[in-house]
């Protein structure tokens, strides 16, 4: 199926790049690891566009398509990311939204879990890039699906001590999967889906 390329502004004037599966009216956000690109969730973007959302995969600043570059950035830069997926939930405008991250990805999406309808975070942590996520995680009253593969000392006590302090999450252990996007087999997208299904 097809998409389309779309760009918009933040509200701090940084073009924004995406790619836009038209679906729906129940919308996912999708947000990439730290020097990737919103390519690397083509495959899976599909998949959900056939199952009837629409879906929105980002560059955020400093990546890809989008405006300025991630190799003079510093940890307020990084911060920054979290306008970039306020412009995209308010650019896809639907009347419902689920942010799906890995990696830096993750940790923006549960910044901003309580604008949207929940979370679905892929290799997430407390501190990365200076995103810090503790603060936000314990006001956090929406559902969340926190995947992780057992091998990633980054990130597997710090998903394990999220899921005890978010009221709504689900913890998911694989083992040998590795980091972010790259968990996305079969297995994976098949629980995805699932917990959609329930939550959404």
């Amino acid at each position: 199926m097809a998409h389309k390329d779309v760009f918009f502004k933040t509200e701090d004037g940084i073009k924004i790049a995406g790619d836009l599966y038209e679906g729906g009216e129940k919308g996912i956000i999708l947000l990439h690891m730290y020097t990737t690109t919103r390519q690397t969730w083509k495959e899976f973007a599909q998949e959900l566009q056939k199952k009837g959302y629409s879906v929105l995969a980002i560059d955020f600043r400093g990546h890809g398509q989008s405006d300025l570059n991630y190799n003079s950035f510093g940890d307020p830069d990084f911060n920054n990311m979290l306008l970039d997926v306020k412009a995209a939930k308010k650019f896809l405008d639907k009347g419902k939204n689920i942010v799906m991250g890995a990696s830096i990805g993750a940790n923006i999406a549960l910044k901003f879990a309580n604008e949207v309808d929940g979370v679905i975070a892929l290799s997430t942590s407390f501190n990365y890039k200076g995103i810090k996520t503790r603060d936000y995680v314990k006001k956090i009253n929406k559902p969340v699906l926190i995947i992780v593969s057992e091998e990633d000392i980054q990130s597997i006590n710090d998903s394990k001590e999220m899921n005890k302090i978010i009221p709504k999450s689900t913890l998911q252990v694989y083992n040998r999967k590795g980091h972010g996007t790259r968990m996305l087999d079969r297995e994976t997208k098949d629980l995805i889906f699932g917990w959609l299904e329930e939550n959404f």
